[in-house]
């Protein structure tokens, strides 16, 4: 199962479809104002948050059918989740929910803070991590574009399971699988697990997005070969898979067969430090779908993530098409 697509057959599937995005969502709390600390807050704003969450809203901001794929609590926090995801247009009928005892839908708490912003996320016993082979068996690929999948749901069972699953199906039926490496330190036993983990799953998949530290993880693995992080990932695109190695404030590579080119930032002033990598991928691919170059939808992704820094929130952060091209417009080309 390691053989996969060329990259102009990845992209030809992404122009038509809808993204299935399989993951965690839950619920985030903000302190208001922004600026104020978590100890010092006497109110706050709740939102959508997690990483497949946002992904798929931030496809469907841009008018693209995205359906989130996963497990919530059967209770008030998990219903407050799926109607936030209906809001911003992502489809549910691939959402369950589960009532085992103390299971629950993900929450964390984050302050809105250029510098030094703190978050608290309570993951004990997550309902996204219940996410098993039979929920995925009921997918039907027909008008499918392609599978995106984020790291933290391998870091457990049964959901490490289904992601193997959706993957071998969606390669069956001829769609892309799209990783997004999303490690959480919390999430996994050890580093260890997570790299050799992740890197043998990865190896199925067709196109691969992580940041400097998530590359480095996964050199740490014994089927690395040692190399390290930026050589693993040239390594992996020679081999015919797409990879966008994301560097901060330097910008993003995109590594294709033997080529390497870098992309820069669009320099804004933070309200806050994450949303950026959520931000990226679902414009990207939402744009690809529009018919846009990859290296065009990369600088687009690049202009969706300084644009999410710099609000408050996160789902609620996600520019659509006009609001993407109108803070473009204020700045060269990149």
């Amino acid at each position: 199962m390691d053989r996969h697509l060329s990259s102009p057959d990845v992209i030809a599937s992404l122009q038509q479809g809808r993204f299935l995005v399989v993951g965690r969502a839950g619920m985030d709390l903000y302190p208001e104002p922004a600026g104020t600390r978590i100890t010092e807050a006497l109110s706050f704003v709740a939102d959508l948050g997690g990483s497949a969450g946002n992904i798929a809203v931030a496809i469907a901001r841009h008018g693209k059918a995205a359906c989130l794929v996963s497990v919530l609590s059967d209770d008030a926090v998990g219903r407050f989740v799926a109607s936030k995801l209906s809001h911003y247009g992502v489809a549910t009928d691939h959402l369950h929910f589960t009532d085992e005892p103390m299971t629950r839908s993900s929450l964390a708490i984050a302050e809105s803070r250029p510098d030094d912003a703190d978050v608290v996320i309570y993951r004990n016993n997550t309902s996204d991590m219940r996410l098993s082979q039979a929920h995925v068996s009921q997918i039907d690929f027909d008008g499918v574009a392609a599978v995106v999948l984020t790291g933290t749901a391998l870091s457990d069972s049964p959901s490490d399971h289904a992601l193997t699953a959706i993957t071998k199906a969606a390669r069956q039926a001829g769609k892309p699988v799209i990783l997004d490496v999303d490690y959480r330190v919390s999430a996994w036993p050890s580093s260890a697990v997570a790299a050799e983990r992740t890197l043998n799953f990865a190896q199925n998949c067709d196109m691969i997005v992580g940041n400097d530290e998530e590359f480095a993880l996964l050199a740490t693995s014994t089927e690395s070969s040692g190399a390290d992080g930026f050589t693993l990932a040239r390594e992996m695109a020679v081999k015919g898979q797409i990879i966008l190695y994301k560097q901060g404030q330097e910008g993003c590579r995109l590594l294709l067969g033997d080529s390497v080119q870098q992309f820069g930032i669009f320099p804004v002033e933070l309200a806050k430090p994450f949303g950026s990598g959520d931000a990226f991928l679902g414009t990207l691919l939402a744009r690809l779908q529009d018919g846009l170059t990859l290296e065009a939808a990369i600088r687009e992704g690049s202009a969706a993530a300084a644009f999410v820094v710099s609000k408050t929130g996160c789902a609620s952060a996600m520019p659509d098409t006009d609001e993407l091209a109108s803070f473009m417009a204020g700045y060269e080309a990149l």
